[in-house]
């Protein structure tokens, strides 16, 4: 299947699906008004674009990828397609957990083009007079389950260098978090400085519901009780994305799978480590690395300054015990011979996470600790994209390729 990539073909796409959903009109007010009133149980198709964006008549564009996450009905919706024209787009956006299988397309096919960007972080203050905290802070916010998104760049522009009052409070700014199960982001760039991507799961405490309002209005709680059952499942797949930051930045409770990503570690703070999983005991899968690249990219950091993991004791999740396993993946000259470090406060012993490796390459795979856990081939089998889903097999509904061949 081909893919369209210019403003105009989806346009027309987009105004063949509508009018053959009964939802043509004369004019684009009309057909805005019908935007929210939709066949019921049909799929539907959404376009953002900027507002100075010249569009066919009758034709009508969102102006935020909010206003048409907004105009979408859960009630009657089946699956919901939101084309972006390429623009930058500022201020969160949230994927309430009624609203499932919602896909966001970058409409040029390439990430660079479509940025949905925020600078919150752990201690910026909210309109509601609460601090955003690390779970609150998130550019997108994903709670429905079956989202995608491809050819998108997600970012947190926050820089503590140039905000000394919320650095003093905190510097986590997430740039996506998920918590919501079969979600898919292909062909995408996130970036950020601690905790870009939080893959996590409804095992943490501030669920996204507190975080919102439905419409995506930032309502951050002062504080939020533990997670005290067993959580759902919260699979999901990140496929030849580009992931940048220094701490901790890829981070939480899912289970999710990395495949044939470009994980770069950003210079300005040796001894980070580059991923912080808090797999709830509950799960047998937490991260899955795998044919994938972490490495520093611009090779401002010295030899072994960085690590690979350190198993995350997150207040609230339920019993957390980190899972990670990385194979055939090459680790750059960056990583730590020693690979993995401690949790420090409350402390837990790396050892006592899950942590597991099979044929990575690489400087860092040739100059190994002799303590980190290097699976045989029987055992590897037990840790596969297979096995790390189940049951689910993603793939894209529209055709995409997912993924590309990958060379170190």
């Amino acid at each position: 299947m081909n893919r369209p990539r210019t403003l105009a073909a989806l346009a027309c796409a987009a105004f063949l699906l509508v009018t053959s959903a009964g939802t043509a009109a004369a004019d684009a007010s009309v057909v805005e008004s019908n935007a929210t009133t939709r066949s019921e149980g049909i799929s539907s198709l959404l376009l953002v674009a900027p507002a100075t964006t010249h569009l066919p008549p009758g034709l009508h564009a969102f102006t935020s990828i909010q206003a048409a996450v907004n105009a979408i009905q859960p009630a009657t919706h089946r699956h919901t397609t939101i084309i972006v024209e390429p623009g930058t787009y500022v201020g969160q956006v949230y994927i309430p957990a009624d609203k499932p299988d919602v896909t966001i397309i970058g409409a040029t096919g390439k990430a660079a083009d479509v940025t949905i960007e925020d600078n919150l972080a752990h201690g910026t203050y909210a309109p509601n007079g609460n601090l955003y905290g690390t779970d609150c802070s998130a550019t997108l916010t994903v709670a429905g389950s079956g989202f995608q998104a491809y050819n998108v760049t997600v970012a947190n522009t926050f820089d503590r260098t140039t905000d000394p009052a919320d650095a003093a409070r905190g510097p986590q700014a997430v740039a996506v978090k998920a918590v919501a199960d079969k979600v898919i982001f292909a062909h995408d760039v996130f970036t950020a400085v601690q905790d870009t991507v939080f893959a996590s799961s409804y095992a943490d405490n501030f669920q996204p519901q507190e975080c919102f309002t439905e419409d995506g209005v930032a309502q951050p709680p002062a504080s939020s009780p533990p997670a005290t059952a067993p959580p759902p499942p919260a699979r999901q797949y990140f496929v030849d994305d580009t992931i940048s930051g220094s701490i901790d930045f890829i981070c939480g409770s899912a289970t999710a799978v990395f495949d044939h990503d470009d994980i770069d570690i950003l210079g300005g703070h040796s001894g980070g480590s580059v991923t912080a999983p808090d797999t709830p005991t509950a799960f047998t899968y937490g991260y899955l690395i795998i044919n994938s690249r972490i490495d520093n990219a611009d090779g401002t950091l010295a030899a072994g300054a960085d690590y690979l993991s350190r198993p995350w004791r997150h207040t609230g999740t339920t019993n957390p015990v980190a899972q990670m396993t990385i194979r055939e993946t090459y680790l750059g000259t960056a990583v730590s011979s020693a690979h993995y470090e401690n949790w420090s406060s409350p402390f837990f012993k790396w050892t006592d996470a899950r942590y597991s490796e099979y044929q990575n390459t690489g400087p860092a795979a040739v100059d190994v600790a002799p303590d980190v856990p290097q699976l045989t081939d029987t055992q590897a089998a037990s840790y596969t994209i297979l096995t790390y889903f189940a049951d689910w097999h993603p793939f894209s509904p529209l055709g995409f390729g997912l993924a590309k061949p990958f060379t170190p």
